[in-house]
């Protein structure tokens, strides 16, 4: 059955477009994060573990939100790894690359959080000024450069 929310599926294309690059770059965040929770040791091991368990739960409840804010204006979300690949601006951590201490860990996902930040920034001003009709969106993603402020904070507390 087809869409009528009273945006034409032209004018949703760009929408689906930003969220498929945010649930690319949420999705390489999480296997990030996943990486560095199944390695992360040193003295802080149990701070360190438990936080980034923190994040992976937080990013896998994000990461299904947006597949669903995506179904929801009838378009497809990114379903596979090589797709995540394409589409995402954060670097994934190789696994021939060294693995960091655990404070540069969270170096390393603060920039990446970051990143996502301000990218979603000007995919939001894109957005808004391309496709004001899509308010669900505009506010999806207020609401989610909101969320990540906040784990920004928190990465930091922990750096600091």
């Amino acid at each position: 059955m087809e869409m009528n929310i009273g945006m034409p599926k032209d004018v949703v294309k760009p929408s689906v477009t930003i969220l498929n690059n945010l649930l690319a770059d949420q999705f390489v965040l999480l296997a990030k994060t996943w990486n560095f929770h199944w390695n992360v040791k040193g003295p802080s091991f149990g701070t360190y573990h438990a936080f980034l368990e923190k994040l992976y739960d937080q990013l896998f409840e994000m990461i299904d939100s947006t597949a669903e804010r995506i179904r929801s204006i009838d378009g497809r979300p990114i379903g596979s790894l090589h797709g995540y690949l394409d589409h995402t601006r954060v670097k994934e951590q190789d696994d021939h690359q060294d693995l960091p201490a655990a404070f540069d860990m969270l170096k390393i996902l603060l920039a990446d959080y970051e990143k996502v930040i301000c990218e979603v920034r000007k995919d939001l001003a894109d957005l808004e000024s391309k496709n004001p009709l899509d308010e669900g969106t505009i506010s999806y993603l207020q609401n989610f450069i909101e969320e990540f402020e906040k784990t920004c904070w928190m990465i930091r507390a922990h750096i600091e």
